[in-house]
């Protein structure tokens, strides 16, 4: 059975309806999945026809660097873990609300009054404040959308909660708190240390950008200290041509019998 526990759909910012991921998972000859949208689980309402573990991906920030948790295996109707993904949302918002205000000074097309009733086309991935200057033909590509940010953006009024917080409200809900892409990081030995000791319950080993070193190395981490095993491939469909970039349903084909996932898929057998 191959698996893929790191998929994006169209409710946060994939380009795929919850059952295109079935149609293409199961075209990859993958069994079983995890939708992990970010700070958001409505993909779940619409997810049938295959075997899953429920899954989110949730930002945090410890010394100014931003984390990405997955989170696995919990009770969605938890409301200390609802709240949370509500409050980075937030966040979220209110960095677009602040983009497209100070754009709107230097861009005469692009206006509050617009933006606050625009509804982003699904289809087309991404969020709000990217999907609406793309319709105003304010940037070409993504990367001259971060330039964009870098320019007019401002650092949001709340921050994301750190890590150890993070881990603390998952486990109460009863879920697992795994670090996403942990290769991401410049220092990922030190990195991987650094969430053992906040109490990480284990980390996503098999990753399209891990190279063999770094997958050894984390694969081993983990088996010593008997840590959670996953693999994904981050896919977002074709939102930034990140399918283009190795991010797609299939790009990591792995076996569950190479991976360590403890009680979250026995518990669904």
């Amino acid at each position: 059975m191959f698996v893929d526990l790191h998929i994006h759909s169209w409710y946060s910012d994939g380009t795929l309806s919850p059952a295109e991921i079935v149609e293409k998972a199961k075209a990859q000859n993958i069994s079983l999945i995890s939708i992990c949208d970010h700070n958001l689980i409505d993909a779940y309402k619409e997810l049938h026809d295959i075997q899953f573990i429920n899954g989110v991906e949730i930002n945090s920030v410890i010394d100014d660097i931003e984390y990405h948790i997955l989170a696995y295996g919990f009770d969605m109707r938890n409301k200390a873990l609802n709240e949370l993904l509500e409050y980075n949302r937030s966040i979220h918002i209110d960095k677009g609300i602040k983009l497209i205000e100070n754009i709107s000074v230097d861009y005469p097309s692009v206006t509050m009054d617009e933006f606050s009733n625009y509804k982003r086309n699904r289809k087309n991935g991404g969020w709000e404040s990217i999907d609406y200057l793309k319709s105003k033909k304010v940037f070409g590509s993504v990367w001259e959308y971060f330039d964009l940010v870098s320019k007019y953006g401002e650092p949001p009024d709340k921050e994301f909660l750190p890590p150890a917080e993070i881990i603390k409200i998952i486990r109460e809900a009863g879920g697992y708190a795994v670090i996403a892409h942990i290769g991401d990081y410049p220092d990922y030995k030190k990195t991987a240390i650094q969430f053992l000791n906040m109490g990480i319950d284990g980390f996503e080993c098999y990753y399209p950008l891990h190279t063999a070193e770094i997958i050894e190395f984390i694969v081993e981490f983990c088996r010593e200290r008997d840590l959670i095993i996953t693999a994904g491939s981050d896919e977002h469909g074709r939102f930034s041509n990140l399918d283009v970039r190795g991010y797609y349903i299939g790009a990591v084909k792995v076996k569950l019998e190479q991976l360590n996932l403890k009680g979250l898929y026995n518990a669904r057998s």
